[in-house]
């Protein structure tokens, strides 16, 4: 494996601008990132992670940007050298919503592991012989934010090409997604793979597994996560699906003098039965209109 040359390396050979439309609250945050267990046990098999080439990801309208092609004032069509020297990976804001675990786990057997942004950061950085960014990605009309960005700026570097992998469609809003950039002409595995060194154990701060697993299931796949990782940080159950504790609602007078009764409507598959017990919760009768 290549570029995990150290001594080549000094911090000024990061852009001022490495983070990109991240506020400083989330600098400091946690990230998410959801994945098959196979691919988390390679993580920590091989104590790496991995960053492709963002032509190898699923979204087609995801990378349009690197195969379009410029227009100088002279006329001449130009297109951009490095579009295909960056690696890329994706993360999240959130700790998980529905949708993201049915997409990302359909055999709910994947886990979602929990990293500090800068500790995944210096992590990639460390490393690197070529230049690593972060940054939050915005949802927007691809081909008018392209056209607005590219044309205004005076002075092009690859902070702009990094910022072309950081805007999404609208329907995409809800992954609140955060990736991890780096361009390099120089190192990687095989041209679309850019791995490099990675702690699982002191930068994982906890793995959580899918909500909609039962009770055993889910310990006999902690159980499983232990064994072939030796992990021994906090590993548990998304609280997705966990029923609200119970609450009362303080109730006005007015419905102190409603009517009362003990009979109370529950059902039986599609069967409507009224059961009445003499020592159940009293049922308030609403009015007809």
């Amino acid at each position: 494996m290549n570029g995990f040359d150290i001594a080549s390396y000094h911090p000024a050979m990061q852009p001022k601008s490495a983070y990109l439309h991240l506020t400083k609250a989330e600098r400091s945050g946690f990230l998410y990132r959801i994945m098959s267990l196979d691919r988390l046990f390679q993580m920590f098999a091989e104590r790496a992670n991995y960053l492709v080439c963002p032509i190898m990801w699923e979204d087609p309208f995801e990378n349009f940007i690197a195969h379009l092609q410029g227009k100088l004032p002279t006329g001449e069509v130009v297109e951009l050298a490095q579009r295909f020297d960056f690696f890329g990976q994706c993360w999240t804001l959130r700790g998980g919503t529905d949708a993201m675990w049915r997409i990302y786990s359909p055999d709910k057997r994947s886990a979602r592991i929990k990293v500090r942004l800068p500790d995944l950061f210096t992590a990639l950085s460390t490393y690197a012989i070529g230049v690593p960014f972060i940054g939050k990605v915005k949802y927007l009309r691809l081909k008018p934010w392209a056209q607005r960005l590219v044309r205004s700026t005076s002075k092009p570097s690859l902070e702009l090409l990094a910022k072309t992998f950081l805007v999404k469609r609208p329907a995409f809003s809800h992954e609140n997604e955060v990736r991890l950039l780096y361009y390099s002409d120089r190192d990687s595995d095989s041209g679309r793979v850019y791995r490099h060194p990675f702690d699982c154990h002191r930068l994982i701060a906890e793995i959580t597994l899918d909500p909609r697993l039962d009770k055993i299931q889910a310990k006999k796949l902690g159980e499983e996560i232990r064994v072939r990782t030796r992990y021994e940080g906090r590993i548990v159950q998304s609280n997705l699906y966990a029923p609200p504790k119970q609450f009362f609602v303080r109730l006005g007078a007015s419905y102190a003098a409603l009517v009362r009764t003990k009979a109370r409507v529950s059902y039986e598959r599609d069967l409507r039965r009224t059961i009445s017990r003499p020592d159940g919760i009293s049922q308030l009768v609403l009015p007809p209109l």
